[in-house]
């Protein structure tokens, strides 16, 4: 009877040992699967930030056009001395279209680490935290100024046809690949009234461009900065040389 309660004991220890074993290797696999798809996505995350920081770059370069326009314009108007050419100011004028120029982020990547939860997997705290301030916070406050932008171009532009109006087509001889939906321009025809330099409407437009672009550009650094700090931490998390 001792023999048998012992071989059933034995039988019962082993089939537990083994079930527990199973949840074990299947626990490990899960674990292991999860890990992979971590660093898939956040080899994904390497990419699209490296995307975004050129395309933030060209963002810049355009919203340089515009600020420097602005600059001239503005210094223009409130100048007694010589003022510029008509040809000159129209163009600067056109120039100043790219105002509304926002930078989109793409964050599918980070939809995908919220939804996988491997967001929790990351071995680096610091790496979490920045990648949440960034797409949770910092992103969404720059976006913020975005429709302000928009506003200001189309009722402004409409609001000074009076004063000063330019036509503009594209100039296919000049324009270069881009992801950014503007052209490069030749101005076709212009209109500039004889009370331009006494409105004050123009004056003030020319001042609230300069303004707005530069802060929304002091929100742009912020953000490539807090994307080169996200990058070097990827590097570090995924073992990149």
């Amino acid at each position: 009877m001792n023999v048998k309660l012992k071989n059933h004991f034995r039988e019962g220890l082993f089939i537990f040992i083994s079930i527990l074993g199973a949840f074990a290797l299947e626990s490990y696999r899960e674990s292991l699967l999860q890990v992979r798809l971590k660093d898939k996505l956040l080899n994904q995350l390497l990419i699209t930030l490296n995307e975004d920081i050129k395309h933030m770059s060209e963002v810049n370069a355009k919203l340089d056009i515009t600020l420097a326009s602005a600059a001239i314009l503005m210094q223009d108007h409130l100048s007694d001395n010589k003022k510029l050419n008509q040809e000159v100011l129209a163009k600067k004028f056109s120039d100043m279209r790219f105002m509304n120029l926002s930078f989109f982020p793409q964050q599918g990547v980070y939809n995908q680490l919220l939804a996988s939860n491997s967001l929790e997997n990351i071995e680096n705290p610091e790496l979490k935290k920045e990648i949440v301030y960034v797409y949770e916070n910092l992103l969404k406050r720059i976006q913020a100024g975005d429709p302000i932008l928009d506003e200001m171009r189309w009722k402004s532009f409409a609001n000074l046809s009076s004063e000063i109006m330019v036509i503009a087509t594209n100039d296919n001889q000049k324009t270069q690949q881009s992801n950014l939906p503007f052209a490069e321009l030749k101005v076709d025809y212009f209109n500039i009234s004889d009370s331009y330099y006494e409105s004050k409407e123009v004056l003030n437009f020319y001042n609230q461009v300069i303004l707005f672009i530069s802060e929304y550009q002091k929100g742009l650094q912020n953000v490539e900065s807090e994307f080169q700090k996200i990058v070097a931490l990827l590097e570090n998390e995924l073992n990149i040389p």
